[in-house]
């Protein structure tokens, strides 16, 4: 997985890309409940991974540099179609002795 220079150096151990449609939802009096479809949203990309070794710390750092950067970016997905995202969080789930440190992350695809 990459997004923007940096490339994820074990590929994240969880990844989920999430798909929604808008829908209007209203209620005809005398027929009951009207769905309308009003598009997809963007899909939402989640997932949780870990660095290792003594650049765990220093991997998290650049990965949260590109996070303030706050600024859409490519991102490449293992299996599926790179997608134009903004990186929305970004999470420190410890780091144990330091060898391991464990993030998780969300990235928003931009539409049009």
């Amino acid at each position: 997985m990459r997004y923007k220079n940096f490339t994820f150096p074990p590929e994240p151990e969880k990844l989920e890309i999430g798909l929604r449609s808008r829908l209007g939802v209203g209620h005809c009096p005398g027929y009951g409940p009207v769905i309308q479809e009003l598009g997809v949203q963007q899909r939402v990309i989640t997932g949780e991974g870990s660095f290792f070794g003594e650049k765990a710390g220093e991997q998290y750092r650049r990965l949260e540099a590109l996070f303030f950067q706050q600024t859409p970016g490519v991102l490449i997905l293992p299996g599926h179609s790179a997608v134009t995202a903004h990186f929305s969080r970004l999470g420190w789930l410890g780091q144990g002795d330091g060898q391991v440190l464990r993030y998780s992350f969300e990235f928003l695809e931009r539409l049009g």
